[in-house]
């Protein structure tokens, strides 16, 4: 990936979040968290204490030659491993811009005992609207984003 498809990837994360932000009156920002007794850090793509905290993907399902983005699966994934490793009470999100992602990820893990609620969200950044997937695991319930009607 060249430095001009970073920085897109990175201006379409910060509209996201700012998206998020609006529709749910938060002020979630990107921030490093300690994590576990062993106070592992991780940056999470959204965090705002009491309320939420979450990771946003750009990457696509299949990457430009039509492959699987084994790299891209593997990234949002292990971002629903940090989100079950958090502690806190806040609402845990995963939200990505590409629909074929959002949807086999949740797929894929859908009926794992996931300790936490998860809520899987498509946001199409172009219409700059979100579309409730699904939720993983168990726990607390919030509602934090509208479900498509």
């Amino acid at each position: 990936m060249n430095t001009q498809e970073i920085l897109n990837k990175r201006k379409i994360e910060e509209e996201v979040r700012s998206l998020f932000n609006g529709q749910n009156q938060i002020r979630a920002k990107k921030k490093k968290l300690e994590v576990g007794q062993h106070r592992v850090r991780h940056e999470f793509d959204l965090y705002d204490a009491n309320e939420v905290i979450g990771g946003i993907t750009t990457s696509p399902w299949k990457n430009k030659t039509g492959s699987y983005n084994t790299g891209g699966q593997d990234r949002a994934s292990t971002e629903l491993l940090w989100l079950s490793l958090w502690e806190g009470n806040e609402h845990r999100v995963m939200i990505l811009t590409d629909k074929e992602m959002a949807d086999k990820l949740f797929k894929r893990w859908h009926g794992c005992p996931f300790p936490h609620r998860i809520e899987i969200i498509y946001c199409n950044p172009v219409d700059k609207r979100f579309e409730k997937v699904g939720v993983l695991g168990g726990g607390r319930k919030l509602q934090t984003v509208r479900q498509k009607p």
